[in-house]
């Protein structure tokens, strides 16, 4: 039967679609797939992954555990050189940075007899280096042969600053004799082991960097293998060492880069160790491991041939009888979508086909006739009420206008609601989403009776309530809060709302709109999914949003991460708070938020991601009772946004000034640093430099710098017992008399008396 559906044309026109499809399917595409795959399957599967694949693997997971072995023992070694009795080696190496000769000599025999304790015993260690900041370097057993500047520009050097006591990994691949060392062979692999230490490891602050230089048996192993492979003795491939950046760390070969290679398929072995991973790749030729199976490849090569032309077949009836024949229809719908209605499809293909293209023709026909009767219809009517609402909010008409030609609009009392719209990620949203929301909402029969809707953006719509009830807030309040969950649960969207004050009449209908438009930016007070009624709210709300303006130079600081402004006007805020009354001092706090919450909104950021959820701020501040548990939410709270807007925003990437800034802010407390130093990093001409940042940042470059140093140098003062030399060290003063004197010149009294008085 199946054989005389498929010769009888006649049948197989009439045969219904989906038996067609799937009958066809299944004799000509299912089977003779299903065939291949099991005969591939089996011959293929035992002789690939056994004999190829596995031992690759088995090769790199020795040399993984080899080095895993290196790096825990080295790691291990490191910390007890640095911890050791109390850091006695690094007050010694700290020691040889000293003017005095004999102390220095002294520092130096004792580093020597640390290294005939921790070193000699172990022959793999080449080095251990104690890199200083003012470049002085000291090495023990082997001097390296790199300058200071070139072992600075390292990956895992720069690391190792950023992350201050803990042990970061960095690799050399010695190309010559004696390249890193004296006495050093060719195809070496020298593990690095860094540590940056901070102020509590060396109080003396003068090492910036403790460096393990070990050379790794893996290199003999990965060279042994390599020789084999290019002897033809084992089938292992190319091994080399790579980094997640694609960074080649190992290979002895001198000028191949086999990822780049064609005819070469890499396996790889991740090796992870704290941050760092490394892969283990080994290149192989495919043809070296297959060249026992082509003829099996042959025989599956002519299957799928064969193959090939049952599903060719198979093509050229779908595509004649199906196919071509939907293509049609979906032309014609298009038509019909762009306002064509004078569209006709001659039918043709199969018999579903064929009937769905004369409903197709109905369709088309009766639509015709529908929309002649709905435009002779509207010629006789006037405006609809959404579209006076929408004339009205474009400025187009006034609501005395309005009122003039329909005494409909007006008839009842009303309020204006706005929704605010915003997702997890960005307060942007597209306007196609928008108004998928509003027909969501359209679907609340409460809504679609009572509601007009005006989309000012996509992300802000205003909405006017037409009141026919007595009780109609309560209910008006139950819409929105449903219209709320759909947006969450449908959407994946936040709905902040607010609702004005009841109007009557035209006169109304502006201050009603203004009032929702100014009032929306609460929704950075109460949270993204909350609902104000202003009836409630007095002339608070309007000081509050008047103070904001008042914090716009601290949110624009904390935008950019500006350390040292929005300290500066952290402090002017502070001292507004000492003589001003408690509720006067909550209206400030709410103001500061909205400034922040409008500044970060501007360019598109979420507010409420800088901490990762949603805070009601009102309720969250009335909790706070004392002012010493004010100033320190503050704090925290700018201190937050600063290390938000300085890792995530990346603003500094894009503007020079703010660029400077941040790298002043990092490396204050370097005694080298000047006007010419920030003017190369930023790339910019002495002249040019300082004149555009004395026009943006409203000060000169050494006020600036003067004021970051100095605002360090008063939280050191007030927080920790450091002496006062120690503490222009840190701010970079290296002449403590020169310290005193700017101190006392900006602040009227000495650093001592400051922390006798603080």
């Amino acid at each position: 039967m199946v054989v005389s559906y498929l010769l009888n044309k006649e049948k197989r026109r009439r045969l219904p679609l989906k038996s067609a499809y799937y009958l066809l399917f299944f004799i000509l595409i299912v089977i003779p797939i299903l065939g291949v795959l099991v005969v591939s399957l089996i011959l293929l599967n035992r002789q690939f992954e056994q004999q190829a694949v596995e031992m690759v693997q088995r090769a790199q997971e020795t040399i993984a555990a080899e080095l895993m072995s290196d790096i825990d023992v080295m790691s291990m070694r490191l910390s007890n050189l640095v911890y050791a009795n109390d850091n006695e080696i690094l007050k010694y190496a700290a020691g040889t940075d000293l003017l005095d000769s004999s102390d220095r000599y002294q520092n130096i025999q004792n580093l020597n007899k640390a290294q005939n304790l921790s070193l000699e015993p172990v022959k793999d260690i080449i080095s251990i280096s104690f890199q200083m900041k003012s470049n002085h370097n000291f090495y023990l057993k082997n001097e390296i042969k790199r300058s200071s500047d070139q072992i600075k520009e390292e990956e895992w050097y720069q690391n190792a600053l950023k992350s201050k006591n803990n042990i970061v990994i960095g690799t050399y691949d010695t190309r010559d004799m004696n390249d890193l060392f004296l006495g050093g062979n060719r195809d070496m692999l020298i593990l690095i082991f860094a540590l940056s230490p901070d102020i509590k490891t060396d109080r003396s602050q003068k090492i910036e960097m403790i460096i393990l230089y070990q050379s790794s048996n893996v290199a003999d192993r990965i060279k042994a293998n390599n020789k084999k492979y290019r002897q033809g003795k084992n089938k292992l491939g190319i091994t080399q060492i790579r980094d997640s950046g694609g960074n080649l760390i190992y290979s002895t070969e001198d000028s191949k880069d086999y990822s780049g290679l064609p005819g070469y398929t890499c396996i790889k072995t991740p090796v992870t160790f704290r941050d760092t991973v490394w892969y283990i790749e080994n290149y192989v030729r495919p043809g070296e491991l297959s060249g026992d199976f082509r003829k099996t490849a042959l025989l599956v090569l002519g299957v799928a041939v064969m193959v090939l032309l049952f599903a060719s077949y198979f093509s050229r009836y779908f595509l004649r009888g199906i196919v071509k024949p939907v293509e049609a229809v979906n032309q014609g719908l298009k038509q019909v979508e762009e306002g064509n209605l004078d569209v006709y499809i001659a039918p043709g293909g199969q018999y579903e086909v064929r009937n769905m293209m004369y409903q197709f023709n109905a369709m088309v026909k009766r639509l015709r006739a529908l929309i002649q009767e709905y435009e002779e219809k509207v010629k006789s009517r006037g405006k609809t009420a959404q579209e006076y609402f929408c004339l009205m909010m474009k400025g187009c008409m006034t609501p005395e206008e309005a009122d003039k030609e329909t005494k409909e609009f007006f008839m009842d009392q009303y309020a204006v609601f706005g929704l605010y719209i915003s997702n997890q990620k960005s307060v942007s949203m597209e306007g196609h989403i928008t108004a998928s929301l509003v027909n969501s909402f359209e679907r609340n029969p409460r809504y679609a009776s009572r509601c007009l809707t005006y989309t000012d953006t996509p992300n802000f719509l205003q909405v006017f309530y037409r009141i026919t009830e007595e009780d109609y807030r309560s209910n008006m309040v139950r819409m929105i809060e449903e219209i709320q969950r759909i947006g969450s649960r449908d959407y994946e969207v936040h709905i902040f709302a607010c609702i004005s004050r009841k109007g009557t009449g035209p006169r109304s209908f502006a201050e009603c709109v203004r009032e929702v438009k100014e009032k929306i930016c609460l929704r950075h007070l109460v949270g993204e999914e909350a609902l104000i009624e202003l009836e409630e709210y007095g002339e608070e709300v309007e000081d509050i949003i008047r103070l904001s303006g008042e914090y716009s130079r601290l949110a624009e600081a904390l935008y950019i991460a500006d350390e040292k402004n929005v300290t500066a006007e952290k402090e002017k805020l502070f001292a507004l708070f000492s003589r001003t009354a408690e509720d006067e001092i909550r209206k400030h706090m709410y103001a500061l938020i909205l400034a922040i919450g409008d500044r970060f909104t501007r360019d598109g950021n979420n507010f409420f991601n800088l901490f990762g959820q949603e805070y009601n701020y009102v309720e969250k501040i009335n909790r706070i009772e004392e002012m010493r548990s004010i100033k320190l939410w503050i704090t925290n709270y700018l201190a937050w946004i600063v290390d938000y807007s300085a890792s995530k925003l990346n603003i500094s990437e894009t503007d020079m000034v703010i660029k400077a800034k941040r790298y002043m802010a990092d490396n204050y407390e370097d005694p080298g640093l000047s006007l010419s130093s920030v003017a190369k990093y930023v790339n910019l001409s002495e002249k040019y430099f300082t004149n555009r940042f004395t026009k943006e940042a409203g000060e000169t470059f050494s006020e600036y710098l003067t004021g970051l140093r100095m605002q360090k140098a008063r939280e050191l003062l007030r927080t920790t017992s450091f002496k006062v030399y120690e503490v222009a060290e840190m701010v970079g003063y290296n002449n403590v008399e020169h310290f005193n004197r700017m101190f006392k010149k900006l602040h009227g009294m000495s650093p001592t008396q400051y922390r006798k008085e603080s």
